[in-house]
């Protein structure tokens, strides 16, 4: 049963009893809603007087997953039909799909114990024939089903210099057969609720004899919105059929590919290692689409995954001279730019180089809320008349330190001089909790380096904003913090 054992707050519920099962952008938003009061019930009743049902989605507040119930009401007494576990309202809707296989059932029973009133009059003339940017395809087809009409439907729009033509087949309101260029079936109906431009026009008939559609209405409609998704972001990436794609990656093993290529969305990933592995740089999408023999449905879905994955490069996005020119950048004078801010002598940045990082860091997390750390390490020689002061590592040491550090710190770390003989690091985004773990294992490197009775060293770490909002007070707090190694 529903929530037992754990508070509930009263359900709330999504609309009056109607006639027919929830659809599926009605299972969206009661998902969005139990997602957004988690512990508040969602309710949708549907049915008739004689036979009524309440669908309920929950979130626990301390879980991720939706639980959906299912029950069949009686007066005042409810009985549970099933309950199932899951946010992926394409779960919910297949099982409804199956509870209710002839979804008119219910409306066709509240019509004939209802005196006085027909059945509502056919809506033909609004899909007779228009503009999909008018009538979107998704309701288009549900016009058609709700008037259970049969007929085809003929669709066509224009796609750059390319013309694209597409016919859907209805058999009493249900979509039977569908074609789009050589994709038959559920495939082409996918694709078809991506078209956002084009015309239509319905043509009353006895429908196809031929049926290559199997799945239901919603089911496909979501599904093809999916789809939709996918073409998207191809399209935003410049992705054609003639594109030629590049593998982001030279070497790795099917085990760890397989791994990476796992997706909530049911991608195959056997797909995706057959497109991966004719990914060379120079076969276009067309010709791998062609030797795999697989719909768009299929493909686009599974390039987009390997993109996101990092897998596969974006395709590069082809420019004429003048703008191909424009947009190459001489990447060998940030190298040079680079050069003249480090010291020759350690290959660490310089003071005043330093101290710009700095700044420009605390004006980032100042602005984007993002902790930053700050680390400060004094280390030199010290002076032999026992008064505790240090002199500046000899050029080969401070040089070795660096590289030692170097090999320590992240890539966007960066280590510089502060003032004589100091070094400092930089950690963005980092707060003072993790970067205290990195000094440790700093000092664990350096306490097992040379001897301490030769080099004396203190190590401070200080957090921004935790610990200091401004710059003074941040390095103000490194230095009370220090840690002393070799130092009276």
């Amino acid at each position: 049963m529903l929530n037992e054992g754990r508070q509930q707050k009263p359900a709330h519920q999504q609309n009056q009893m109607q006639n027919f099962p929830p659809n599926a952008e009605q299972l969206a938003d009661m998902v969005r809603e139990a997602m957004r009061v988690p512990g508040t019930a969602v309710e949708l009743c549907f049915g008739t007087s004689t036979k009524a049902y309440s669908l309920m989605a929950f979130k626990d507040p301390h879980g991720s997953i939706c639980t959906w119930t299912l029950r069949k009401l009686d007066g005042d007494a409810a009985t549970l039909i099933w309950n199932i576990s899951s946010s992926d309202q394409r779960v919910i809707l297949q099982q409804l799909s199956s509870d209710f296989k002839n979804w008119n059932e219910i409306a066709q029973e509240r019509q004939q114990t209802t005196s006085g009133h027909n059945l509502p009059l056919p809506t033909t003339k609004l899909y007779t024939n228009g503009d999909l940017r008018r009538l979107q395809f998704p309701n288009l087809v549900r016009l058609i089903a709700t008037d259970h009409a049969s007929g085809c439907l003929e669709l066509a729009r224009s796609v750059g210099q390319q013309e694209e033509s597409a016919v859907l087949y209805f058999n009493e309101g249900m979509p039977s057969h569908c074609v789009v260029g050589s994709t038959t079936g559920d495939y082409a109906f996918l694709e078809l609720v991506g078209w956002q431009n084009g015309n239509f026009k319905f043509t009353l008939g006895p429908g196809s004899s031929e049926i290559t559609i199997t799945k239901n209405i919603d089911l496909l409609i979501m599904e093809g919105t999916y789809l939709n998704d996918h073409v998207v972001e191809l399209t935003k990436m410049g992705l054609t059929l003639e594109s030629v794609l590049k593998r982001a990656v030279t070497e790795i093993s099917q085990e760890d590919f397989m791994a990476l290529v796992q997706n909530e969305q049911g991608i195959s990933r056997t797909l995706q290692k057959n497109i991966f592995e004719l990914i060379d740089g120079k076969n276009q999408i067309q010709t791998i689409v062609v030797t795999l023999n697989v719909a768009k449905a299929e493909w686009m879905p599974a390039v987009h995954n390997l993109i996101k994955k990092k897998l596969v490069a974006p395709p590069e996005i082809p420019l004429n001279s003048a703008d191909a020119a424009l947009a190459t950048a001489d990447w060998s004078m940030l190298q040079a730019v680079d050069r003249s801010l480090i010291r020759a002598d350690t290959g660490a940045y310089g003071y005043p180089a330093l101290l710009y990082f700095l700044e420009m860091e605390f004006n980032r997390s100042s602005r984007y809320g993002k902790p930053f750390s700050f680390l400060l390490l004094q280390i030199g020689t010290k002076a032999q008349d026992g008064s505790g002061k240090l002199s500046p590592l000899p050029q080969q040491a401070a040089r070795e330190l660096v590289n030692l550090i170097s090999k320590l710190k992240r890539k966007p770390d960066i280590l510089g001089h502060y003032q004589n003989n100091c070094f400092a690091l930089i950690l963005p985004e980092t707060d003072s909790i993790l970067a205290r773990r990195f000094a440790s294992r700093l000092i664990e490197v350096l306490v097992s380096g040379p001897s301490l009775e030769t080099v004396g060293f203190s190590v401070g770490v200080a957090g921004c904003p935790h610990e200091a909002q401004d710059l003074p007070n941040l390095i103000k707090a490194c230095v009370q913090s220090r840690q002393k190694f070799g130092l009276d």
